[in-house]
């Protein structure tokens, strides 16, 4: 299973250089949030993937024009080629409306989501914008990670954890993007990333 996973910022070597070669063999797109909704449209176009997302904090939009050939999974949990996909959009703050929610309205919005994922027995990849608290997340209030993830991947164990919304640049290996805690591999997808598993 190839995995292309995208957040934050449209890539100017997807958006502007596409190679067909590149992607070839991706089975499956998914997206942290903060991209806008004609690129993830693009990327179904170019690339015979299905796309998964959830929502960002500047994705308020999506509300009225969601990105046109993929799916949201919000809030759900889904199953993909024998794959347990589960998402939750949003970042820290106070207004749902805007995908921002404070520690205990995730933790809510978690419990929802757990639910699910007890009735399918477990969750391979858990897909969020946000971090989990200490782990790749950032220093001030809006960047800060959610102590509820922390709790659910010690858990259910999910393979991956697949986050965004700290913007990083320069080389995947040098700038810290991927996290090993207990059995869960933690990724900053910012910008997008290949995954083989």
């Amino acid at each position: 299973m190839r995995i292309l996973a995208v957040s934050d910022f449209e890539s100017r070597f997807i958006w502007d250089y596409f190679d067909p070669a590149v992607f070839k063999g991706v089975d499956m797109i998914l997206s942290c949030g903060d991209l806008k909704a004609f690129y993830l449209s693009f990327l179904v176009t170019m690339i015979p993937a299905p796309l998964f997302y959830v929502c960002g904090n500047h994705d308020a939009g999506f509300n009225l024009h969601p990105p046109l050939g993929c799916e949201s999974i919000d809030g759900r949990l889904i199953e993909y080629r024998g794959l347990r996909i589960g998402g939750l959009g949003g970042s820290r703050g106070n207004n749902p409306a805007s995908f921002l929610y404070t520690e205990a309205q995730m933790s809510r919005r978690l419990k929802r989501l757990e639910w699910e994922v007890r009735k399918k027995r477990g969750i391979d990849i858990f897909v969020t914008h946000s971090p989990s608290l200490g782990i790749g997340d950032g220093d001030d209030e809006a960047h800060k990670g959610y102590e509820c993830f922390l709790d659910f991947n010690a858990e259910y164990k999910p393979m991956l954890h697949l986050f965004g919304h700290l913007h990083l640049s320069g080389s995947p290996v040098n700038r810290g993007a991927v996290f090993k805690y207990g059995s869960t591999t933690a990724i900053n997808v910012s910008g997008y990333r290949l995954i083989d598993l």
